[in-house]
């Protein structure tokens, strides 16, 4: 009897830490709600500062949490979490803290009106929540932020600085002439272009400031607490290290440069949300490209601005096509940028400690 021959096994081995067997498991926070909902955070120190302050060691930026509002600290293979008087408290399973509690693995953390979840993971563990994390959030081809992540952002950005009376601006970039790359070259050359893209204005940006990927061709920054003259040296330093970077395909140089429209809140605002803040520096950017492109342009009041429509309607030929054609945004995987080559209910107080 002949039989036919099935799939072939392949032969595969585990990483060697893998083999050797249990790895050291490590204590972790992930978010249950709140703008950082999937983030994950390892607890390696021996002391972690979590609150609102920038010198936190995990920074919640919720106006329920206090600049220095909890700790953990680790001893060995013991967690025990530490309230720093916080104006709402923190609690581990329904219960306040006061003075330290030790978390078991599984434990549900409130702090604020935020919740976490602690659990104790080993590395292989930890490693794929991150990436399942970064998958939600990030662009695939450029490893920008993804626009869903950018306008959850935008709106708890916006609400922070009308409470807090802190300057903030948008900052859209659209690269000029970008279907003729994509007409001429083809699109993976067009792909080679927006990694690079990506990869110098991310380079551009503090590690504060969030940089995503808006449209097709379009990226999009959130800069907290800089004035205008700040978000105008900010939007032209991007532009010049863009015009200044080599971007080649197959051995041969593409110029490249790009249009900025800036929005800030002192300059162009106040704004009622993210949609007119986005929209003003949406209209600022069609100035900048009407202006003869590779510039910025920083939006006035908003009440000077037509709508989207209005604006196409009288822009020239080449512009309409060039903004109307762009694709929207694919699905995304995580990507690092390269070059081209069960809680009680509560109210909580918003404060300024």
């Amino acid at each position: 009897m002949t039989t036919e021959p099935g799939p072939i096994t392949l032969v595969s081995h585990l990483d060697d830490e893998v083999e050797r067997g249990p790895l050291e498991r490590r204590g972790t926070l992930t978010f249950l709600s709140g703008s950082q909902v999937g983030a994950m955070y390892v607890l390696d120190a021996p002391h972690t500062l979590i609150g609102r302050g920038t010198s936190a060691d995990i920074v919640i930026n919720d106006d329920s949490i206090s600049r220095n509002h909890a700790s953990l600290h680790r001893e060995g293979a013991r967690y025990e979490l530490e309230d720093f008087g916080s104006t709402n408290g923190t609690y581990v399973d329904g219960n306040r803290v006061s003075g330290r509690i030790a978390l078991h693995d599984g434990a549900r953390v409130r702090i604020g009106a935020c919740m976490l979840r602690f659990a104790l993971q080993d590395a292989l563990e930890a490693e794929a929540a991150r990436r399942v994390y970064e998958m939600s959030v990030r662009d695939a081809l450029t490893g920008a932020y993804n626009r869903r992540h950018f306008d959850e952002r935008i709106a708890s950005e916006i609400a922070f600085a009308q409470r807090h009376g802190t300057p903030l601006c948008v900052i859209l970039c659209d690269i000029d002439h970008f279907k003729q790359v994509n007409d001429r070259l083809g699109h993976q050359a067009g792909d080679a272009v927006l990694r690079r893209v990506a990869a110098v204005l991310h380079g551009a940006v503090r590690t504060e400031d969030v940089f995503a990927r808006y449209g097709g061709e379009e990226f999009a920054v959130i800069a907290r607490g800089i004035d205008i003259a700040g978000a105008r040296a900010f939007a032209e330093r991007m532009r010049q290290l863009l015009e200044n970077s080599v971007v080649t395909w197959q051995g041969a140089r593409v110029p490249v440069t790009i249009s900025l429209g800036i929005a800030h809140d002192r300059a162009s605002g106040p704004f009622a949300d993210a949609a007119g803040m986005v929209a003003a520096a949406d209209a600022a950017l069609y100035e900048a490209k009407r202006g003869g492109r590779n510039r910025s342009q920083l939006a006035g009041s908003p009440g000077r601005y037509r709508g989207v429509e209005t604006e196409l309607a009288v822009a020239p030929a080449s512009i309409k096509a060039e903004r109307r054609e762009r694709p929207w945004e694919r699905s995304t995987a995580p990507t690092a940028p390269t070059a081209i080559e069960g809680e009680p209910s509560a109210r909580f107080e918003t404060h300024r400690n």
